[in-house]
């Protein structure tokens, strides 16, 4: 099968070659991929600056933003084949510390964890991969190439849930307004997620011309403007806002907004060869 990969720590050593089939061990679920994002994390692994390839290994198969289509599942694991599923990348160190012990493993404390497609596990660019069913999550399958936003959302999703309970540790905290301050997907993602709390939500970019502006307007409402000022500061106004010496966008969100991400469409072939693939792994 054909998968993505890179040599960790070697700058543009990327290329799509022919891998061996998934291992069983890499989960009893076999996934055929549909969908695969790609973030500043990949765009550091490629620039050889970060990534681990798996112990004994030279190559990594990278991708972790993933959507898939499960083809074959055991009975008891939840899944069945043509769910629509997204994998989950950490995975908890084995001691284990703290944090993992109790399944918050994005907070793991002795770096020992490993990830699909980071470190030292291969990830999901591939035409399939295996999964642990514990590791999987299914998706609607009405979101379409929009279920492989759901890695990334959950980033931001975890931010929320911590920036929610340190505020309520103060009856008095009422939060009202939202300033997201970057116009990517994460940034969007956040807006969303202020709009559905109904929070006044605010988007501020340095990028005031170009692509990811029109981006920003397209997916937002129309009231919107910009700014090249001088002052030091910030002003949540929905008339205009700066901040020196960037120049600024500011757009009122709806939870109807969607963010663009970048997403590359997996051409591999159907779920009609499971048994090959299990015999082969």
């Amino acid at each position: 099968m054909r998968a993505l990969t890179v040599a960790p720590g070697i700058a543009n050593s990327a290329r799509v070659e022919d891998v061996p089939e998934p291992p069983r061990a890499d989960g009893a679920v076999l996934v055929r991929t549909l969908a695969l994002g790609v973030c500043g994390t990949d765009r550091e692994i490629v620039s050889g600056s970060y990534g681990w390839a798996p112990p004994g290994k030279k190559r990594l198969v990278i991708g972790h933003e993933s959507l898939g289509e499960v083809c074959e599942a055991p009975p008891d694991s939840g899944f069945r084949p043509g769910d629509r599923v997204v994998g989950i990348v950490r995975r908890p160190d084995p001691v284990p510390c703290p944090a993992c012990a109790v399944g918050e493993w994005d907070m793991c404390r002795n770096g020992r964890y490993t990830e699909r497609g980071i470190k030292e596990r291969n990830g999901y660019g591939a035409d399939f991969f295996r999964i642990e069913p514990d590791f999987l999550v299914k998706v609607d399958p009405a979101l379409g190439d929009a279920g492989v936003l759901v890695e990334p959302t959950s980033v931001v999703a975890k931010a929320w849930d911590h920036t929610e309970r340190i505020g309520r540790r103060s009856r008095a905290w009422q939060p009202q307004t939202l300033l997201v301050t970057g116009a990517g997907p994460i940034g969007l993602l956040a807006a969303m997620m202020g709009a559905q709390r109904g929070l006044d939500v605010h988007v501020l970019d340095h990028h005031d011309r170009g692509e990811k502006r029109n981006i920003v307007r397209r997916r937002a409402a129309s009231s919107a403007s910009s700014a090249c000022r001088r002052p030091a500061t910030i002003s949540t106004s929905t008339s205009a806002a700066s901040i020196a010496p960037w120049c600024s966008t500011t757009t009122r969100c709806s939870a109807a907004s969607m963010p663009t991400a970048s997403i590359t469409r997996v051409r591999s072939r159907r779920c009609s060869a499971p048994t090959r693939l299990g015999s082969e792994a």
